[in-house]
C-alpha cells in the first residue's frame, strides 16, 4: 500500500453494511480505509499495511473482538476503538482490560465516532515522525522505510526492518521470543528461536558498533531481546 500523510483506519466488523457506512464517512473525513470481515483478516492486515487506527467490532464469529485486541497486543500498539452493543460496564472493563483505548456503543452516531477517531489519533504519533530509540543513536523513517544508525544509512532486509521497528516501537521493554516470532514472521513460527536469533544477529551486525559487545540490542537470557529506549 502506498502510504503518504492520510491516516488510515482499519475497520474489522463481521456486518458488511456497517463497514461500508462508516467507509464512506471516514473517506468524507480525508481517511484512508481498510476493511475485514473478521479478527484474523484484521490482524493479517495489521501487519503488513500498519494502519493508524482500528475500528473493532466486539461480536464477531470465530474469535470475539476481545480476543483479536489481546493478540493485536502481543505486537501492535496502535490505538483500538472498540463497538459494541453491550451496555453493562463488565463488558466495557473487559474491552479496556484487552488493550482497547476506547469504546463505542452501538447503534452509535456518525458525528461521536469520527470525534472519537480524531481524539485517538491526536495521542499517538503521525506516521511521518520518526520512531528514535536507543539514545538517539537510531532512527526509523517508516514512511520511506528507513533506518539511520549514527546519522547514516543502514540497508536492512525487510524482515530484519520488521524485527528493528517492532522492538524500536517498544524501545525499553523486554520482548519475548514469542511475541518477536510471532509479530515479525506470524503464528506458525513461534518456537522458532533459533530462527530468531540469526536475524538478531544480522540486525546487531547492522546497527552495533561492535556486534559481539552489543550497547543497544540486548539479550534478556532466556526471555528475549530488548533494544535501548
Amino acid at each position: 500500500m502506498q502510504r503518504n500523510d492520510q491516516r488510515y483506519v482499519l475497520i474489522v466488523d463481521d456486518e458488511p453494511g456497517l463497514r461500508e457506512l462508516v467507509r464512506i464517512n471516514l473517506e468524507h473525513e480525508g481517511f484512508g480505509v481498510l476493511q475485514a470481515e473478521n479478527g484474523i483478516d484484521g490482524l493479517q492486515i495489521v501487519r503488513e499495511q500498519h494502519p493508524d487506527l482500528m475500528i473493532l467490532d466486539v461480536m464477531m464469529p470465530e474469535m470475539d473482538g476481545w480476543e483479536v485486541c489481546r493478540r493485536l497486543r502481543e505486537f501492535s500498539q496502535i490505538p483500538v476503538l472498540m463497538l459494541t452493543a453491550r451496555t453493562q460496564s463488565k463488558d466495557i472493563v473487559t474491552g479496556l482490560e484487552s488493550g482497547a483505548d476506547d469504546y463505542l456503543t452501538k447503534p452509535f452516531n456518525m458525528d461521536e465516532l469520527m470525534a472519537r477517531i480524531r481524539a485517538l489519533l491526536r495521542r499517538v504519533p503521525s506516521p511521518n515522525r520518526p520512531v528514535v530509540a536507543a539514545g538517539g543513536e537510531l532512527s526509523i523513517d517508516k514512511q520511506k522505510r528507513e533506518v539511520l544508525v549514527r546519522g547514516e544509512l543502514v540497508d536492512l532486509t525487510p524482515t530484519e526492518y520488521d524485527l528493528l521497528l517492532l522492538l524500536a516501537e517498544h524501545a525499553g521493554a523486554v520482548l519475548d521470543h514469542e511475541t518477536l516470532l510471532r509479530g515479525v514472521w506470524g503464528q506458525e513460527y513461534t518456537k522458532d528461536n533459533d530462527y530468531l536469533k540469526v536475524y538478531i544477529w544480522h540486525l546487531r551486525r547492522k546497527i552495533e558498533q561492535d556486534p559481539r559487545e552489543p550497547k543497544l540490542l540486548l539479550t534478556e537470557w532466556g526471555v528475549g531481546y530488548r533494544l535501548v529506549p
